[in-house]
């Protein structure tokens, strides 16, 4: 009778009500620096495609500039507003990360390795992509190359760094730091960047840039100083966002949307108390595009 009762006023259980009797709020935490980068939208989408088939909603947290991050997420957790905290891209560091851990809540790293063996990390293969790029400027006859990368520190800045200079090394030409230049991981950041070398009189024939953005103020700075991509330089990114497959950007897929769904599978198994593996590593992919192929049409719009 309560069943019939039920399906005919369409009734749903009071939210705040199953969460207590559960004693759960149902919410993941994702902390992000940012909603700006490309590739955080994709892994929001694959944390909620997992989440909401059991009955989970996602909340984004913005770590960006000035705010006490720790304090921000500690809120959260002191408060038992979410079951799950998920930290993408290193947005609370290894000691915030440490130190948020004591308070027995579940927690998931994503492109960040855990400091922690009981955190588990979701991790895709930097090196190996870096490796990957590099080794196509160099098969495409590009021997003097630069580096443009992320913040020191950064573990996927750091990482990709490594891959290119192992390429480098595995075909036989120097590692240079000093043709390895910060480019912040945003578009002025790399356009900046590729103006220093050129200022500083550095010649290069190829550029590897530790993420899409950066690539994309690259090329329209070396467009600006009257070289031509890829004759002049070749280019190539990595993250594959959605404006590389427009202008024609060589670069690295990183799977962001799996990093997401495998986050919250960690995530919702931990809030299960189950036993987790410490880390999943996913696979990247180069794609060879117009940036590094002379003969393709770039189509790289100046703004």
């Amino acid at each position: 009778m309560v069943l019939k009762v039920i399906k005919e006023m369409r009734y749903s259980p009071n939210f705040i009500a199953r969460s207590l009797t559960k004693n759960r709020t149902e919410t993941l935490a994702v902390t992000l620096p940012d909603i700006v980068g490309g590739v955080f939208p994709e892994i929001i989408a694959g944390m909620d495609e997992v989440a909401s088939r059991h009955g989970y909603h996602v909340l984004v947290v913005f770590l960006g500039g000035a705010r006490p991050h720790s304090a921000t997420v500690e809120k959260l957790i002191r408060n038992r507003r979410v079951d799950a905290v998920v930290t993408v891209a290193s947005t609370l560091s290894d000691q915030q990360v440490v130190a948020l851990s004591e308070w027995n809540m579940p927690m998931v790293c994503v492109a960040q390795k855990s400091p922690l063996a009981i955190i588990p990390s979701v991790l895709f293969d930097n090196m190996g992509g870096a490796i990957s790029a590099t080794s196509h400027l160099i098969a495409q006859g590009r021997r003097h190359l630069i580096h443009l990368r992320g913040a020191q520190g950064n573990y996927d800045a750091d990482e990709r760094c490594r891959g290119f200079r192992v390429a480098l090394e595995q075909a036989g030409l120097p590692v240079d730091a000093s043709r390895e230049f910060a480019g912040e991981f945003s578009r002025d950041g790399g356009a900046r960047a590729v103006s220093r070398a050129l200022e500083q009189g550095i010649e290069f024939d190829g550029l590897f840039a530790a993420n899409d953005e950066m690539a994309i103020g690259a090329m329209e700075a070396l467009i600006r100083h009257g070289k031509s991509v890829p004759q002049d330089v070749a280019v190539v990114g990595f993250d594959d966002v959605d404006l590389a497959h427009f202008i024609g950007l060589s670069t690295v897929k990183v799977p962001h949307r799996e990093l997401g769904r495998a986050a919250t599978r960690f995530a919702l198994d931990l809030i299960e108390g189950k036993t987790v593996s410490e880390s999943e590593v996913l696979s990247t992919e180069f794609i060879q595009r117009a940036s590094s192929t002379p003969g393709r049409q770039l189509n790289l719009l100046q703004s």
